[in-house]
């Protein structure tokens, strides 16, 4: 798999997915996109993105990753659940092919949530925000902690906190989040393929990243096995 090529994966995905919009095959509702996430594509249990805590039926298990002692006590109950982290954050998507979407415009004029409003007026907007090609089970304080931050290689901002969990180490910043390298290929791909079916449009920096993460991080068998599973519900 190492050798699959980044625009033969992106072309099989966009594809695959404009039969599935096609069809109207994609979910409905976030609240469907993250059941689906959950039960139909992980099993109900697995390891988190960003950490690789042990987690089953939406509950972390932090002693599994050495994060227990990580958060503060009043963030506890939301690191010991998983959450559906958008890889690339659904405030990303109000561009589309660099320039803003209708129903932003219109919320914005409205004095309407954004992300409330786009997702009930812009089925394309809505079938980005539920993709699940975007969307990792992660633990729920990250997920929080994360926002819509860009990724990067090296710090800047404040607030450092590094999060080492079970193989991998997760560092965020007031400014940017910086993912373990075993999975900035991953990220990457994700990222190059929402450009390619949605438009989402990425700062020069960012778009310069991911390429080279993509090359630097190949695809792996348990990245294409994951995608074949979200083909079959999506």
């Amino acid at each position: 798999m190492k050798n699959t090529s980044i625009k033969a994966l992106i072309v099989f995905l966009a594809l695959s997915l404009s039969l599935s919009q096609a069809n109207a095959q994609t979910a409905s509702s976030f609240s469907k996109a993250k059941s689906n996430l959950y039960k139909k594509v992980e099993g109900n249990s697995g390891l988190t993105f960003y950490t690789n805590c042990s987690w089953s039926k939406k509950k972390v298990d932090l002693t599994s990753c050495n994060l227990q002692d990580s958060f503060p006590k009043n963030h506890l109950k939301r690191a010991s659940r998983t959450e559906a982290e958008h890889i690339i954050p659904a405030s990303w998507m109000y561009k589309k092919n660099d320039k803003y979407r209708e129903c932003y415009l219109k919320a914005k004029a409205l004095g309407e949530n954004a992300r409330k409003y786009c997702q009930a007026n812009d089925v394309d907007y809505r079938n980005a925000h539920n993709d699940l090609m975007n969307l990792v089970p992660v633990v729920g304080q990250l997920n929080g902690e994360r926002s819509n931050k860009p990724f990067a290689e090296k710090l800047s901002g404040t607030k450092e906190r590094t999060y080492r969990g079970n193989g991998r180490v997760f560092k965020i910043t007031n400014r940017v989040v910086i993912p373990d390298k075993s999975i900035r290929g991953d990220i990457a791909r994700i990222g190059l393929y929402m450009s390619k079916t949605y438009g989402v449009t990425y700062s020069k920096r960012q778009l310069m990243l991911f390429k080279k993460w993509d090359k630097e991080d190949p695809v792996s068998s348990i990245e294409i096995n994951r995608i074949q599973r979200i083909l079959t519900i999506q």
